[in-house]
């Protein structure tokens, strides 16, 4: 029988497998935050239910999203920080 899958068990899985990143519930959605997944553009996984994916596939979403936010990143040159900020109209002082 496959183990129950939630919000504890992926983050502590990918701590397991030594990734640094949180899972966390959005409204309609989940995202990856924190330390690796931090300057991602893209990092949403667009299910209602965390029970909509097993422990593997949620793993698998993780590394997804990495791979396609390196690819981004060295498309553009930049890094995501500075690429997010590029539209952002406020003045040097205040932006990072």
């Amino acid at each position: 029988m496959a183990a129950r899958v939630t919000l504890k068990a992926v983050n502590d899985e990918l701590a397991k497998r030594g990734h640094h990143a949180w899972l966390e519930k959005a409204s309609g959605y989940f995202y990856f935050w924190t330390e690796d997944a931090a300057d991602w553009i893209d990092r949403t996984v667009r299910v209602e239910k965390i029970s909509a994916l097993t422990l593997d596939q949620w793993v698998g979403e993780y590394l997804r999203l990495k791979k396609l936010n390196a690819k981004i990143m060295e498309t553009t040159g930049r890094p995501a920080r500075v690429q997010a900020r590029a539209g952002d109209h406020r003045s040097p002082k205040r932006a990072l």
